[in-house]
């Protein structure tokens, strides 16, 4: 069986996974080997391949003195208990993303508590995780996940704790047929904030509310506030989470979480460098509501049954559907999906079929014909089945 060779840092997650479910032995090299102050590998994808570790038995990671080459021999998925440190470098939803694919595969039922940054501007948040991710897992046969978020955390210095519990599948996996987007019907949301004023996230709905009225009456976007203390993590901030559902079950989701408070040094009276707490660059609650609602009516024009940010998670799960074909129509097609399809096909040698359908939409007086591209991604299940399960 060839090992799987790939360069550089992108989509490292993915090999991994890709590398454990094809049972084939892993090289990525040049790995950051010119980045000038970090070269190799980063804490998160160590903290990553940590929790790889933890969810296996047999796998042997060598890691060169620089960090930038990483040989990757895969073990045995076992899953249990585990508890794991996410750091502060990337969020929860980072990691959670990353082994969803292995959970169902286990020996036995995996049950995650999860500790860091539950909120940040990167990766998928703890609130679309239990909203949309999760219920998209269905699609597939797989049921009962549960999901509990214990504290909420925001950078730079989290705090937050989720729980996550996934059954193991006794067979493999349903495969899907996800073509009609439907039209949007509603909007739900949940706006968060912790260690601030909850007037904040009034002003954020609000101007979320001012845009997505224009469109859409059934508009209900919920709130969290903690005070701080146990519940409310280490660090003030806030966040809000947007999901568009269709006539059709589609769920569409974006998500906006303001910077993080940083400091900023100006000049002092006598022309000296003063660092004066209170001035400060973050975002205006009004900006970050309308910039959330502008960034939800991007992605449901792009189109699709398949938000942007699960596009990746998707087409993994395609290739684990038994020997049978399955299709599902996607949007704009992102750089991170276009090369996990590669990775697809180098680790399973399964090729995706690619069919551009396009949509041309009715114009404004002052704008020319619009085209609206999606694109219908079908392929052959490779029949992946829980080979590590327990047998009774």
């Amino acid at each position: 069986m060839a090992p799987l060779k790939f360069s550089g840092s992108a989509m490292f997650r993915q090999r991994i996974v890709a590398a454990l479910l094809s049972n084939k032995t892993l090289k990525i090299d040049k790995i950051r080997e010119n980045h000038p102050e970090f070269p190799g590998l980063q804490d998160f994808e160590a903290s990553f391949l940590r929790l790889i570790e933890a969810i296996t038995d047999g796998t042997k990671i060598e890691i060169n003195e620089t960090g930038t080459v990483l040989r990757f021999k895969p073990g045995i998925l076992t899953g249990g208990r585990i508890t794991h440190d996410c750091g502060l470098s990337r969020s929860i939803g980072w990691f959670i993303e990353g082994i969803l694919p292995l959970a169902p595969f286990c020996k036995d039922p995996l049950h995650l508590t999860m500790s860091g940054i539950t909120h940040d501007e990167l990766d998928l948040s703890v609130d679309t995780l239990r909203a949309v991710t999760i219920p998209l897992l269905q699609n597939f046969g797989i049921y009962n996940v549960n999901f509990h978020i214990k504290k909420r955390g925001v950078p730079p210095k989290g705090g937050g704790l989720v729980e996550l519990s996934i059954p193991i599948m006794r067979g493999s996996l349903q495969s899907v047929y996800l073509v009609d987007e439907g039209f949007i019907k509603r909007v739900r949301g949940v706006a968060f904030c912790t260690r601030i004023s909850p007037t904040i996230i009034t002003r954020v709905i609000d101007s979320c509310r001012g845009v997505l009225n224009d469109y859409l009456p059934d508009v209900h976007i919920s709130t969290d506030h903690f005070k701080g203390g146990k519940d409310g993590g280490d660090s003030p901030g806030y966040s809000v989470s947007l999901v568009a559902e269709t006539t059709t079950g589609a769920l569409l989701s974006i998500e906006r979480t303001a910077k993080p408070r940083r400091e900023r040094t100006i000049p002092g009276i006598a022309g000296d460098s003063a660092m004066v707490a209170n001035a400060v660059d973050r975002d205006a609650p009004e900006d970050v509501g309308r910039e959330a609602a502008s960034m939800l009516l991007e992605e449901i024009f792009s189109g699709g049954v398949i938000d942007r940010a699960h596009q990746s998670l998707i087409l993994q799960l395609m290739v684990l559907t038994p020997e049978d074909v399955s299709k599902v129509r996607f949007g704009t097609l992102t750089a991170q999906a276009m090369e996990t399809l590669r990775i697809l096909r180098d680790a399973f040698g399964v090729v995706f079929r690619v069919q551009e359908d396009k949509e041309f939409l009715p114009a404004q007086e002052d704008e020319g014909v619009r085209a609206r591209e999606t694109y219908l991604l079908s392929c052959l299940g490779t029949g992946y089945t829980n080979v590590n399960r327990r047998v009774t």
